[in-house]
């Protein structure tokens, strides 16, 4: 799988593959949102904050997919 990523020119160690990385970003996104009174703006933001637990997820489960495919591979040798 790894070397499928490679392949189609992704860095499986970039930030951008990490939960950490987009629940900051979330967290930070929801900071913004407090500090705001006007209605609008402030539900956009938080809308963003929701997308980005949805990018958090993915990579998760993306995380744990990979982990899955490197036991599977330890195990075969």
């Amino acid at each position: 799988m790894i070397c499928e990523l490679h392949a189609r020119g992704m860095n499986p160690k970039s930030k951008l593959y990490q939960p950490d990385h987009w629940r900051g970003r979330a967290e930070a996104t929801r900071k913004k949102a407090e500090a705001l009174a006007d209605g609008k703006a402030k539900d956009r933001l938080l809308k963003i904050a929701v997308e980005y637990d949805k990018l958090a997820r993915r990579a998760h489960v993306w995380q744990m997919h990979k982990e899955e495919d490197e036991t599977w591979h330890e195990e075969e040798l």
